[in-house]
């Protein structure tokens, strides 16, 4: 088994236009991506899935039928399936956008259409979740999308030995740098904008010499999965 980080800005500047997708994982039913955001698209909707836009590098600006929201690095918002949204950056900005790999319909039949009666979009401010994780290696939801929940965890020192689901795990190191190591592979150091991709059913153990913070996506359990 070979493990090597992928850099997320790496990936970006190999990227010649605007909002062309690079794809990074999959992870079940989910496909994580990365594009640069300069410029802007034109108005649309999804009526078959949520859409989460986490914003890496830059600004950018999420137009949604509930007002505008401006995310910068380490914000993110998830556009729920059916509401009408563009995004655009005056700047170069690099966002990772994570959303179903097959269409929503075609696995649970569930569409919308936004509705005057939903909220306002809200973004999620990864530095102010960060000052909630008392307990190293204690995860705590950040966002949901689909059937899947964005889980953010502080590390330092050894954690627990940990088991891949019956698909890849993925993980991003968002501060600091972190420590994964596989029995029989060898340890594999990831720096802050560095994600790992994990093979199903693989156990590893996370570790961090300094406090650091990383993200991951594990399937919800909730009612609503």
């Amino acid at each position: 088994m070979s493990l090597s980080p992928v850099d997320l800005s790496a990936v970006a500047n190999k990227l010649d236009k605007p909002f062309q997708m690079a794809p990074l994982a999959t992870i079940a039913d989910l496909a994580v991506s990365l594009f640069v955001c300069q410029g802007q698209v034109g108005w649309h909707r999804h009526l078959d899935e949520d859409e989460l836009f986490l914003v890496h590098e830059g600004v950018v600006t999420l137009d949604t039928e509930r007002g505008r929201l401006t995310l910068h690095s380490e914000e993110l918002a998830v556009v729920p399936k059916g509401f009408g949204h563009r995004s655009g950056s005056q700047l170069r900005s690099v966002v990772v956008l994570i959303r179903p790999a097959v269409l929503s319909d075609r696995k649970n039949g569930h569409r919308r259409r936004g509705l005057e009666s939903d909220p306002p979009l809200e973004k999620v401010r990864l530095a102010r979740v960060q000052a909630m994780l008392a307990t190293p290696y204690q995860a705590v939801t950040v966002a949901r999308v689909e059937d899947f929940e964005l889980l953010m965890l502080s590390a330092r020192g050894s954690g627990p030995e940990m088991s891949a689901p019956d698909h890849d795990a993925w993980w991003l190191a968002l501060r600091g740098s972190l420590s994964v190591r596989v029995p029989g592979t060898g340890a594999v150091s990831l720096s802050a904008g560095e994600m790992i991709l994990l093979p199903a059913c693989a156990r590893y153990q996370l570790s961090a010499e300094q406090p650091s913070v990383a993200l991951t996506l594990a399937q919800a359990s909730g009612p609503d999965a």
